[in-house]
């Protein structure tokens, strides 16, 4: 199968290079920000499915998360895909409804929302290892070729959740923040433990055998830091949490967990990102 990655950071490499592993499936490549041996117009006639990988930093006055980027793209890339059967991915972060957007801005083109469940430092392992393939579609047959391709690569024993387009993008981010909201609460467990004189560690274990919690409560976590920092929860929360302002939607609990980060990390290392982070525009 012929697919376009647009957008080469560790995401589009991390799926480009996975879904290379079968090599039936042949790779085009545009980055803007990079040498690419391709245009964009040109990736989009090659390929049969379009992933969509590039960034949605979020603002510099944590107002919320900047689509402008995505947005471009996808108009880009609508332009030539209109009237075939070629499929767009977005596997972008992107805040709900953006994906549906699209579907209305260009009746011609069929999106999807693929969501990345990757780790900045392991990206191209999780491709390959995933949990869960999450696809969000608004035609069963768009879904049905998209599990086709990650059949090329994946286990028989993959679980699929396909689901519509608004679904997939709740999806990802409500992932992401329990799991960013447990790192607060584990660190607020550390501070009484601590309190107590009562080592955390065998308390971290025994909590950790609930299935039900699961692992990664370690306190400092991997990075030597309390709370949590990199390029994708800070700025997921920062994006629903402006998206949830915007709609008069209460996450009164989400604002919570970011204000108590904000108090506890002295990394604050996103700000250094230029894909988690970007000046807002006057």
């Amino acid at each position: 199968m012929n697919v376009g990655m647009v957008g080469y950071g560790f995401v589009g490499q991390a799926t480009g290079k996975g879904l290379a592993k079968n090599k039936s499936n042949k790779i085009f490549v545009y980055d803007k920000q990079r040498t690419s041996p391709l245009t964009l117009p040109e990736v989009v006639e090659k390929s049969e499915f379009i992933f969509v990988c590039v960034p949605t930093p979020m603002l510099s006055d944590y107002s919320g998360m900047s689509m402008a980027i995505v947005d471009e793209v996808a108009g880009q890339i609508a332009q030539v895909a209109k009237g075939t059967d070629k499929i767009v991915i977005i596997k972008s972060t992107v805040l709900p409804d953006t994906t549906a957007k699209y579907q209305k801005l260009y009746p011609r083109v069929n999106f999807a929302m693929n969501p990345e469940f990757l780790t900045q430092n392991n990206a191209n392992k999780d491709f390959l290892n995933p949990s869960r393939t999450v696809i969000g579609v608004s035609k069963k047959n768009v879904g049905d070729r998209i599990k086709k391709l990650y059949e090329t690569i994946l286990p028989k024993s993959q679980p699929y959740f396909i689901v519509d387009i608004t679904q997939a993008e709740i999806i990802k981010y409500m992932s992401n923040l329990i799991l960013a909201s447990k790192v607060l609460l584990a660190n607020e467990f550390f501070t009484l433990s601590k309190a107590v004189g009562a080592s955390f560690n065998p308390i971290k274990e025994a909590v950790e055998a609930d299935p039900r919690i699961g692992s990664h409560l370690s306190v400092p976590g991997s990075d030597k830091d309390f709370g949590f920092g990199g390029a994708c929860f800070p700025k997921d929360m920062i994006g629903i949490l402006g998206f949830a302002k915007e709609k008069k939607i209460d996450m009164s609990a989400l604002e919570g967990i970011w204000k108590k980060n904000i108090k506890i990390r002295k990394n604050r290392d996103w700000e250094h990102m230029s894909s988690a982070f970007r000046p807002k525009q006057k």
